[in-house]
């Protein structure tokens, strides 16, 4: 089940007063399909939320997700996935992968979970540290905010003071961390992952395309936005995959926005005289990616009148325009996997401009 909050369906779980368990990938060396962080939680029914990598792999995990549902234990398994492993079992992946599993109860994990569901829901941002190994509160979790301000505990006053000040340089911080820390004999081992908002699209214009880009950049991670200046284009019912649909004229939409640079904006209207007013006022935010659709003639054209207003080269050179990466797509689907796949390419290129648009002939 692709696109969901593993966190939020935790949360979901518990307190409809059902069990849980969460697998977290706290380390990896060498080729493997997931990056750090990666989780997947399986209910009570087998059903799986999100991923560690496919495979025999994920087999292994889901069976031990089983068994640590029903122990109420969690567990820190290692996995060598070498090639020759690979060619027996049929992982595509060569490496060294950790993963912890630990289980979600009931009236146990109620609390951290929804500080959490309260982080994400005002886009705000944390670090949550858990025991992954070493004393007797494995799977204890300490959630600090930016401020200082804690919520849990992990049981060891030297292990939490060690997390408060890597939290001290919070930005340096990446988006996850195994951390080593020394008490008495037995090392205690911390998992530290960034709890932050995901990035938002704010779609302009709810035709065929935006319809089919919604719902592609929805299922890999992003918050929808769409704005139309039509309400039968912008609203629940055809985008019921959108956090927000907003009827908002183009040349004043920006007023009404708050854009960071977790924002990407998609100009994708009816008429290029409607991409307009939206790439002139996106240029002049800190938007992470701007992108337009339309042919190159009347990209340049657009280009030549935003010069001649005095719109420096540069900020029009970071436009994607043409938008997308160049597959030849054609269908609405088509196109909105090119601009989806760009959009994935620069959120983990951390908004290098890369330029490989695809080229409309009309729009």
């Amino acid at each position: 089940m692709a696109g969901q909050d593993v966190f939020q369906e935790a949360l979901t779980l518990i307190s409809q007063g059902e069990k849980a368990a969460l697998s977290t990938i706290v380390s990896s060396k060498g080729s493997l399909p997931m990056s750090k962080k990666a989780k997947m939680l399986v209910r009570p029914d087998g059903v799986i939320i999100g991923t560690v990598g496919g495979g025999c792999l994920e087999a292994d995990v889901w069976a031990e997700a089983r068994h640590v549902m029903e122990t109420e234990a969690p567990t820190l398994q290692k996995f060598i996935l070498t090639e020759k492993h690979a060619g027996e079992n049929g992982l595509n992946c060569g490496g060294n992968v950790e993963i912890f599993t630990e289980p979600l109860l009931p009236g146990r994990a109620d609390d951290m979970l929804g500080d959490i569901a309260r982080v994400r829901k005002v886009r705000g941002s944390a670090v949550l540290a858990t025991l992954v190994s070493g004393g007797d509160q494995v799977g204890a979790k300490l959630l600090v905010h930016p401020d200082g301000r804690t919520v849990g505990g992990l049981g060891h006053a030297l292990a939490e003071a060690c997390v408060r000040e890597e939290v001290a340089a919070f930005e340096a911080i990446p988006e996850s961390l195994l951390k080593v820390i020394e008490i008495g004999t037995e090392p205690v081992v911390v998992f530290l992952e960034s709890i932050c908002p995901e990035p938002t699209l704010f779609l302009f214009g709810g035709g065929h395309v935006s319809f089919a880009i919604a719902q592609i950049a929805h299922s890999v991670g992003f918050r929808i936005v769409v704005i139309d200046d039509r309400p039968m284009f912008a609203n629940k019912e055809r985008f019921p995959m959108a956090s927000e649909t907003l009827t908002l004229e183009m040349e004043t939409a920006f007023d009404h926005l708050i854009i960071d640079d977790l924002s990407y904006v998609v100009a994708v209207t009816r008429g290029h005289q409607h991409d307009k007013p939206v790439i002139e006022q996106a240029i002049h935010t800190s938007a992470a990616y701007v992108g337009m659709i339309g042919s190159r003639r009347k990209i340049a054209l657009m280009w030549k009148e935003f010069e001649a207003k005095g719109i420096p080269r540069e900020k029009l050179d970071a436009v994607h325009a043409p938008i997308g990466l160049d597959i030849g797509a054609d269908t609405p689907e088509e196109i909105a996997v090119s601009v989806v796949s760009e959009l994935v390419q620069v959120r983990r290129s951390q908004g290098k401009p890369i330029h490989q648009g695809i080229s409309l002939s009309s729009v």
